[in-house]
């Protein structure tokens, strides 16, 4: 059987579901042509509904705009924006043409709860001219529901609408010059005939956007002055005029660029300009980019015309990779600007280094409170040279660095040689000596990656930065491969021909856990024979077939196949879907197993189960949350350990069961949830826990401690930062937080088990029989993992402890093969870039 790639890339890009997130300088969206952004504010949020210029895939369109679909993007710093995926596309709106690509610039308001998009297009069975529709959302990044038909009475493009304060709504559009009219209460119909806007300049005007401050109505737009577009604003004292000229918000492109786009917006006391331009695409500007800055009001009202910078707006942090190419100031001469890459602009800029003494200005680097240790300079040198990285204003350098003779990128490490800068500086980078060179970026500490392999589809070999080579690391990834499945203290045991299974040697028994996390394994190394045989015995042994609990598996079963408990335990599922969905997507569904339709069994299965008498979904589905075990007892609460958010957005991709929002909805209200249950100061979390994050209380030895179960919330969090970053702000804090702890307790020494505040435990969790605290290699493992996120030089240290550590029996005799023994293979695959997002392979016949 052959797949369509094609199909499967179109499938892929237009997924409502999708979420990643972009940092941002100017243009502000750096993976993608965004274009006529309108930017809103939401529930203390900016959200931005750009057009999205594409590369054109039909004739016609070739040299002109080529747009399918909408995205919506969303911040709270104007720094790290949230891409939440295609909310609209053309071939899901019924009146639109299906190849017309004419989704031209949008807008959005909410209004009693409600959001309303609109959005031009080309409508069907007509040969010329657009129309405007609507669609309806109940949060503002969706899903949002296509209107069946167009509004009657526009003829035209670029619809804005103003949502007044006593609840009236009119919107304004451009077509034959600019018009207006009052909506109807229910956002969809007008309720008034359209009239002209009175009181403009003449020439061409298109994009009209208004807004209200301090009594008066702003009606701005893009006015065409020669060849190209400025931006330009009237003001009026109601909403439909008439109107007084005042004159520009904007100049022309110096650089050309045909058109200009924009919206007004403020937020957090200050005000935005929201506007594109042709970044990415200097010989072709129809692929426009969004780019914000700041504006202004003179005493009288007036705007104050807004010079556009490349800094843009918002706060770096320092632990990233500052982008220095994006300047806030630059010397006038011996320094200028380039792409890396000619051919593909989107891999960004550089900044050249002519001669000695030119220098860069870069503003608004947040250090924070904790000192910077090293600072990293991605550079080229071919005749070597010497840079000096300082604050604003400040003799002293925060370091030098010197750069020897290479004509290749590298990545140059130096010590803070100064007082390490704290809060929120404006940095200089100058050349001291030497000519020619050019630097990528600047960064302090261990700057974690910040966009997921969703996104990006590359891994980081965090062994391998930290100096290990290449192939010794993947002789040690197949050498622990290797110790738990198949060497003297396996965990793994093949029965007959075809079927496998995998023991918790110190319980003596098979869980779900171990034979999801085998097959896993066996997906993500391209294992199929093992794969194919674990599942087999779990199909066979584990899985009901009747009865409530049918779909589920029975948590735990003896080596022979009998069952030791008929109640499932989430996790369990949780992995055997995910695995199977990458078998399906790795191997097709056509050579023995439809590992696809087992996937789908186990969820539509769970689905099923609402108000049973003894089994629930996988899911709470008031919560979005996953539960401890889908029963009515443990489906009262859930554990932390349970929660991988990137694993629903694998099913929303993946899965096709038709529940893909719902998906979303789950990654991220399992984000959500880690943020009320991780301690604001130790980082550690309970086993267990109510769905809004406290502590059960129970009493019980297990539960609300830091025990076995939770050793796995590090390594998950790891996980989601490296395959989606959807929220990295506060998995970069979070690794920060518990590696600081256990670094704390010894980096060396810390123990196993703690209460959740870092106090120690009243009473000791046994394993296996042994009650002891100790320096468990699990632990070790995924405190290791974690440094995937981690912004601080310390979790370098954690990565070369996994890379030293021995799984070996402990000094009292205990030895525990396989939960040691899966956790250090899974931290070891992670932080070697193996343990990766599996998307659909083609398959030839």
């Amino acid at each position: 059987m052959r797949r369509d790639l094609i199909s499967i890339l179109l499938a892929s890009a237009t997924l409502l579901s999708a979420t990643m997130t972009v940092r941002a300088q100017n243009p502000v969206i750096r993976d993608q042509f965004t274009a006529d952004p309108t930017a809103r504010v939401f529930n203390g949020r900016v959200y931005m509904y750009p057009s999205h210029d594409i590369p054109s895939p039909v004739k016609e369109l070739k040299e002109w705009f080529c747009m399918a679909d909408y995205h919506v993007f969303s911040s709270e710093n104007l720094t790290d924006w949230t891409d939440h995926g295609v909310i609209v596309t053309q071939n899901a709106v019924p009146w639109v043409r299906r190849d017309s690509y004419s989704m031209w610039a949008p807008d959005c308001v909410e209004k009693n709860g409600n959001y309303y998009f609109y959005f031009p297009s080309a409508p069907d069975g007509v040969e010329r001219g657009f129309r405007v529709g609507v669609a309806v959302g109940q949060k503002p990044e969706g899903p949002f529901r296509p209107m069946p038909k167009p509004i009657e009475g526009i003829m035209g493009i670029d619809p804005c609408v103003l949502v007044d304060d006593d609840g009236s709504s009119y919107i304004y559009w451009s077509g034959m010059g600019m018009k207006g009219a009052r909506l109807s209460d229910d956002m969809l119909h007008l309720a008034s005939e359209p009239v002209n806007i009175e009181g403009l300049p003449e020439g061409f005007k298109e994009g009209p956007f208004i807004f209200k401050r301090d009594g008066k109505y702003y009606f701005t737009f893009p006015w065409v002055q020669d060849k190209t577009e400025t931006l330009a604003y009237a003001m009026g004292d109601s909403p439909l005029g008439p109107f007084t000229f005042k004159g520009l918000i904007m100049d022309q492109s110096p650089t050309g660029c045909w058109t200009n786009h924009h919206s007004i917006v403020e937020y957090d006391g200050q005000w935005y300009l929201f506007y594109h331009h042709n970044d990415y695409s200097p010989e072709f500007d129809k692929n426009r980019s969004v780019r914000i800055d700041t504006l202004a009001f003179n005493p009288d009202g007036t705007i104050r015309k807004v010079i556009p910078t490349l800094r843009g707006v918002g706060v770096t942090d320092a632990r990233t990779r500052i982008q220095v190419d994006r300047y806030s100031d630059i010397a006038r001469n011996g320094v200028s600007i380039d792409y890396l890459d000619r051919s593909n602009p989107f891999e960004g800029w550089k900044t050249i280094f002519k001669k000695r003494g030119a220098w860069v200005r870069y503003d608004r680097v947040d250090f924070g409170d904790r000192p910077a240790t090293r600072a990293v300079v991605r550079a080229r040198a071919p005749k070597g040279g010497h840079i000096s990285i300082s604050t604003a204003g400040s003799t002293a350098p925060i370091c030098t660095v010197d750069l020897k003779p290479d004509s290749q990128w590298r990545e140059v490490s130096v010590p803070v040689s100064g007082t390490s800068p704290s809060g929120i500086q404006d940095l200089v980078v100058k050349l001291l000596s030497g000519s020619g060179v050019e630097i990528d970026w600047i960064g302090f500490d261990a700057m974690p990656w910040t966009s997921g392999a969703f996104t990006t589809g590359r891994y980081r070999n965090l062994f391998a930065e930290a100096g290990y080579d290449k192939a010794e690391i993947d002789a040690k990834l197949d050498s622990i491969y290797y110790g738990l499945f198949h060497g003297p203290d396996k965990v793994y045991f093949e029965v007959g021909d075809s079927m496998a299974y995998i023991s918790d040697i110190k319980n003596n028994d098979v869980r779900t856990e171990g034979m999801s996390y085998g097959m896993m394994v066996a997906v993500q190394l391209d294992k199929k024979d093992v794969f194919d045989r674990l599942w087999r015995w779990s199909r066979k042994y584990m899985q009901h077939d009747w009865g409530d609990n049918r779909g589920y598996f029975a948590w735990s079963c003896s080596t022979d196949g009998k069952r030791n408990a008929h109640g499932a335990a989430s996790d369990g599922e949780l992995y055997f879907i995910t695995s199977l969905i990458f078998a399906s997507n790795r191997w097709g569904n056509d050579t023995g197993i439809d590992y696809l339709a087992e996937a789908r069994n186990i969820v539509d299965c769970s689905m099923m189960k609402v108000g049973m008498s003894h089994a629930a979904p996988l899911i709470h589905l008031d919560h979005k949350l996953i539960t401890f075990t889908p029963d009515k007892w443990g489906g009262r609460f859930t554990d932390p350990s349970y929660h991988v958010p990137a694993f629903y957005e694998v099913w929303a991709r993946w899965l096709g069961d038709g529940r893909e929002q719902f998906w979303q909805e789950c990654a991220d209200c399992s984000r959500a949830y880690l943020h009320a249950c991780v301690h604001p100061s130790t980082g550690l979390t309970p086993d267990y826990s109510n769905y809004d994050g406290s502590r059960l209380g129970s009493g019980h030895v297990i539960g609300d401690a830091f025990r076995f179960d939770s050793w796995r919330v590090p390594m998950n969090v790891a996980l989601d930062y490296s395959w989606s970053c959807a929220d990295a702000g506060w998995q970069r804090g979070y690794a920060d937080r518990i590696q600081d702890f256990l670094y704390s307790r010894g980096i060396d020494t810390f123990v196993d088990q703690y209460n959740v505040d870092g106090s120690e435990v009243d009473k000791i969790l046994d394993a296996g029989g042994y009650r002891k605290l100790r320096h468990s290699l699990g632990l070790v493992a995924t405190s290791a993992a974690v440094s995937l996120a981690s912004s601080d030089m310390k979790s370098r240290e954690f990565v070369d402890r996994l890379w030293d550590a021995r799984h070996e029996p402990y000094d009292d005799g205990y030895f525990d093969a396989y939960y040691d023994g899966f956790l250090r293979l899974f931290s070891f695959m992670h932080l070697s870039g193996n343990y990766r997002i599996i998307t659909p392979q083609v398959q030839n016949d």
